[in-house]
């Protein structure tokens, strides 16, 4: 379990790099939409090179076929790339007008209580796990530590309402997030690959950006290509988004979706945190709330970890 924990914790430091490079394409091109589908679109590219070079991916899309075909996998299962296109968008829209404080506390919230929702309805076919005190506590300490890292960066002017109208955009994403990590898992355990739950992710995503890239494009007027920057990094956005969605296919069935989560955001914190240090962004600062909030978050962990170790550890006597 702890290796899991660990490659969970991995797979968050992507998020916040992918967040800075999608952020910036979205400006660099004005358009928050094209710059998700870029975002997507790049991922879905690697993933069919690697789907044509390695005989273990096209196994694993053969995999895919055959659950579809004897209805072992629901074909609207597939539509969790929907899902994460939302939070790219949301992504995209919310950092670029809204700053990273605002969009980091309603999206982890959200991921929280979508990790929570998940695990206790047994989304979409694993079995329910019980609401422990540890469990709730774990999570509500996680959203008490993401709030207390960010609360320097939020805005002492904006109004209860109107935070709360925009955070609506990125917690809904964070929500959703829970139960694409659910119907990913499921994929991923049915198809015993990881990468076809991936590759499925990338290609529905992919397509409902495109298209809803072209209608919001042809109905403001713009030309239907935007003009691209010339800078490497702002399309990374896709590889680091394969890390995220693949790591959630492949740990998600071992640890669930909640801790999953909880720890992931171990990950962005950390990941945003070195970014600040590291390569800030103009107006970025790290204070002692940042590395607080980020020790925090570890201490969630431990503690929604504590109940497996001790049963792990009765076992092994």
């Amino acid at each position: 379990m702890l290796g899991g924990l660990a490659l969970s914790i991995l797979a968050g430091l992507s998020l916040p790099m992918q967040s800075r490079a999608n952020g910036a394409l979205a400006a660099a091109i004005d358009d928050s939409v094209a710059a998700a589908a870029v975002s997507f679109g790049s991922g879905f590219v690697l993933l069919g090179i690697a789907a044509l070079a390695y005989p273990a991916a096209r196994r694993a899309l053969g995999r895919l076929r055959q659950v579809l075909r004897d209805r072992t996998l629901p074909v609207w299962y597939l539509l969790a790339g929907v899902l994460g296109a939302w939070l790219v968008v949301a992504q995209s829209i919310s950092v670029r007008v809204f700053g990273v404080a605002l969009f980091s506390i309603a999206l982890i919230a959200g991921q929280t209580v979508g990790g929570l929702l998940v695990d206790r309805l047994g989304f979409p076919r694993s079995t329910p796990r019980p609401l422990t005190a540890t469990r709730i506590g774990a999570a509500a300490l996680t959203v008490v530590a993401v709030a207390w890292s960010v609360s320097g960066g939020l805005h002492a002017g904006d109004s209860l309402a109107t935070t709360a109208l925009v955070a609506l955009l990125p917690l809904s994403a964070g929500v959703l997030s829970g139960f694409q990590q659910g119907l990913n898992g499921f994929t991923s355990t049915v198809t015993k690959a990881p990468f076809a739950a991936t590759f499925m992710n990338f290609l529905v995503g992919t397509t409902a950006l495109l298209l809803l890239t072209v209608v919001t494009r042809i109905g403001t007027g713009k030309a239907l290509v935007p003009t691209m920057p010339g800078v490497w990094w702002m399309y990374l956005g896709g590889a680091l988004g394969i890390v995220f969605i693949f790591s959630g296919a492949f740990l998600v069935p071992r640890i669930g979706v909640l801790r999953f989560t909880v720890t992931a955001v171990a990950g962005q914190l950390t990941g945003s945190l070195l970014l600040d240090l590291l390569w800030p962004a103009a107006g970025s600062q790290v204070t002692w709330a940042t590395i607080g909030g980020t020790l925090l978050t570890f201490a969630a962990i431990a503690w929604s970890s504590a109940p497996d170790l001790r049963r792990a550890r009765r076992l092994g006597d």
